[in-house]
């Protein structure tokens, strides 16, 4: 995106404003899918028909117009102002205005953003602090951190950052292919799900490359028995028999931990987000974990969780 610029010019004092404009932020949005016509649109230097804004009886002028406003589907989702790189994307004043512009009733965004080609920082109206705050020298390796405040889907649903990257997808950006083994070991299943009478999955994080991924296992019902067979008699009927019954889910808890071989399946989008199941091929080792760690997946309180079926019991009777 940025591979031949050199930053050295960001020191230089003839890369203005208008430079920032046109050689950092235009290649940013444009490969964010920002384009002048479409879905998903930026205006540039959007006048307001009034240009002030009510605080009680007092009217507070905007002094501001950013140079840039996203929207989607018609709708102002960011404001975006350059500055010069001598100026800080973190001053006040500067923050004040962009967010007198995102709180305008002629826009009225949650979000607003400036850069000044050594730094990119986003808010929101409802935080004192940046969301981001990133160097340029991170704009490329955090690229996914910038598509999460700067895409519209996250725009307008900013709970969706939450969400954790999806493992298969990630491998396969790294070249994997859907032909290509996968040998999964000690694997700590989280929430266990029925989908269809064919077909079972299981979710589970797991960290790549530092950072926290969620992790699908699809399988079909003839390996649910080779999951679970590590746990003792009495959890695996209790385990089986939740996933037979509304809301066909079961919690595992991280306390079934198994060895199994995978491969890639086809990607599955949903309404928010395009992930990649592992498809179970063979399971060849199934244990249980009555000490799971602190944590793990989120599970609705309606839901069977293995953690509440069983009593870990100790020597010392006071400690059941």
């Amino acid at each position: 995106m940025l591979e031949n610029f050199d930053k050295k010019l960001l020191s230089d004092p003839g890369f203005k404003e208008d430079s920032v404009r046109e050689v950092i932020i235009v290649p940013i949005l444009s490969r964010l899918g920002y384009h002048p016509s479409g879905e998903n649109t930026v205006v540039r230097s959007k006048t307001l028909t009034q240009p002030f804004i009510y605080v009680g009886t007092s009217r507070h002028p905007v002094k501001i117009i950013p140079d840039y406003t996203l929207l989607s589907n018609d709708k102002p989702v960011m404001v975006l102002d350059a500055k010069s790189p001598t100026e800080s994307v973190t001053s006040q004043a500067n923050i004040q205005q962009a967010y007198s512009y995102a709180i305008h009733p002629e826009i009225q965004c949650e979000h607003f953003a400036l850069c000044n080609g050594k730094r990119l920082a986003v808010f929101s109206t409802r935080s004192l602090n940046p969301l981001l705050n990133i160097g340029f020298d991170e704009f490329e390796s955090r690229w996914e951190e910038i598509e999460k405040h700067f895409l519209p889907k996250y725009l307008l649903n900013p709970e969706l950052r939450k969400f954790a990257p999806d493992f298969g997808v990630a491998v396969s950006r790294l070249g994997m292919k859907p032909e290509a083994e996968l040998t999964m070991i000690q694997i700590r299943l989280g929430l266990i799900s029925r989908v269809s009478d064919q077909l079972y999955t299981a979710s589970v994080n797991t960290e790549l490359a530092g950072v926290d991924h969620c992790v699908s296992f699809d399988f079909t019902p003839e390996k649910l028995p080779l999951i679970i067979a590590g746990l003792p008699e009495a959890l695996r009927r209790q385990f089986s028999e939740a996933l037979t019954r509304a809301p066909y889910q079961a919690g595992a808890d991280l306390c079934i931990e198994i060895d199994a071989r995978t491969h890639l399946g086809e990607a599955v989008t949903v309404e928010h987000e395009t992930f990649i199941p592992l498809v179970v091929d063979e399971v060849f080792g199934s244990r249980f974990n009555p000490y799971p760690p602190e944590g793990g997946n989120d599970v609705p309180s309606h839901v069977f969780r293995l953690r509440y079926a069983f009593k870990i019991q100790t020597d010392n009777p006071g400690n059941a």
